[in-house]
């Protein structure tokens, strides 16, 4: 059973039609491939520098999905556990093998979008459509030539929130040369809005059908549908110049398994990305992801996990395990610093950012909203990316960063102490602060 906090997108109402502009849904999708082999269970295994891949997937009976030899260890999937549901077998190190369940622990961190009834019972908007036709003059936001800092004026108040018009003064490359990895649902690889702004061909992959092109999939029906395309877009929201690496692991309905979220992990990292973004999360605890963040983690790569949409202390993971110089989990507040309802709190969130009503693309050349904890996650990603294209102060490193973004946060323990939630609601993300301490002039 997946392990997903997203809420449950109702069908489209008369009143939420969806104005598509006269593309038929054949046209969101890219064509049908044939789908990567998927395991009942996962394991992580030490190897040692004589160790070979046939001999290692000989030994356990599982296939090498993830081959670190340098860094000691190799992600395995299988089909099998041994007889009587105990691992017979032994780690190298002579230790019991643990075998994780594998298939759809993965959810996105999306609670909700503007097609789902939960966000139309939630939100009133003018004009009956929920999801808009994309303007032709919207194209060019990235670049802030509209005038308008993150590109959309429907986010310009969570913009002052985290004091965005200082950081784009403060950091004008606007994250040129960084590339952010979006480990998701795919995007929406022909939306006007990611035309030059994505990595090439050579550093997209989708790893549910196995092919090179991540494009997201799915209907307005299908309960994430169009979640990467928005989480993505935040990303470039913040940090326009930067260039998104799509990676997809997450199938329409938001489910994902362990093993492609360790593989996108290892892609991303192989191929030059400096952040990457986890707007998902999983109720069970995965060794097998700690691994693979701790491996991103010593290659110097920042990873942003979203923390959850159950409104409670309960942080899904990879967030609870949130540690270390090279990575935070982020929680979501409403535009008044409160905490989100819907949003998971606690000691192991580092900031927290404006995740209620964040607009952007959706597929099909559409535009719309999502709320959730997964919309706060990108734009610590953005900030994370802007900091990294500057050059930073004598004396400040890249492994500096989260707590340069902790220290500069804004705090807002008072408010939310009145609203019950003690001193577990901390710090809100302010990037401005955040780059003038972190970056040269």
């Amino acid at each position: 059973m997946r392990k997903s906090t997203m809420g449950v997108c109702a069908g489209l109402a008369l009143s939420t039609m969806l104005l598509l502009g006269g593309c038929g849904q054949s046209d969101l999708q890219a064509p049908k491939a044939a789908q990567a082999t998927r395991y009942e269970y996962n394991a992580t295994v030490t190897i040692s520098p004589g160790d070979t891949q046939a001999g290692i997937e000989q030994r356990y009976g599982g296939a090498a999905l993830v081959w670190q030899p340098e860094a000691g260890f190799a992600v395995l999937g299988l089909h099998h556990k041994p007889a009587g549901g105990q691992l017979s077998a032994l780690d190298l190190t002579g230790e019991p093998l643990a075998v994780a369940a594998n298939l759809d622990v993965f959810g996105a961190d999306g609670t909700s979008s503007a097609w789902s009834g939960k966000a139309v019972q939630s939100v009133q908007l003018e004009g009956a459509g929920r999801a808009y036709v994309w303007s032709g003059g919207r194209a060019y936001v990235w670049s802030g030539g509209n005038g308008v800092v993150g590109g959309i004026p429907e986010n310009s108040e969570a913009w002052n929130q985290i004091g965005l018009p200082v950081a784009w003064a403060a950091a004008p490359k606007l994250g040129e040369g960084i590339k952010v990895a979006v480990i998701d649902t795919g995007i929406d690889l022909q939306h006007e809005m990611f035309q030059g702004s994505l990595v090439g061909p050579q550093d997209q992959w989708d790893f549910v059908n196995n092919d090179p092109v991540p494009q997201e999939e799915g209907s307005f029906s299908d309960e994430a549908f169009g979640h990467g395309t928005n989480v993505a877009s935040i990303v470039l929201q913040i940090a326009p110049h930067a260039k998104i690496m799509p990676l997809r692991v997450l199938t329409p309905n938001g489910g994902g398994d362990e093993t492609t979220v360790a593989q996108a992990i290892n892609f991303a990292v192989a191929h030059g990305a400096r952040v990457i973004n986890l707007s998902l999360g999983s109720v069970t605890k995965s060794d097998t992801i700690k691994r693979m963040v701790d491996y991103a983690a010593s290659k110097g790569v920042a990873v942003i996990a979203s923390s959850g949409n159950t409104g409670n202390e309960r942080i899904t993971f990879p967030a609870q395990d949130a540690s270390g110089k090279y990575m935070m989990a982020v929680g979501s507040v409403d535009h008044s610093d409160k905490k989100s309802d819907f949003s998971t709190y606690g000691d192991r969130i580092g900031v927290m950012a404006p995740g209620e009503v964040v607009w952007g693309p959706v597929p099909g050349n559409l535009f719309s909203y999502w709320s959730g904890t997964s919309m706060a996650a990108p734009m610590v990603a953005g900030s994370f990316a802007l900091a990294l294209g500057q050059t930073l102060k004598a004396g400040i490193k890249p492994e500096d960063l989260m707590e340069l973004m902790r220290r500069n946060a804004q705090d807002v323990r008072e408010l939310n102490k009145s609203y019950g939630y003690g001193d577990k609601v901390k710090r809100r993300l302010d990037v401005g602060s955040f780059i003038l301490a972190a970056t040269q002039p």
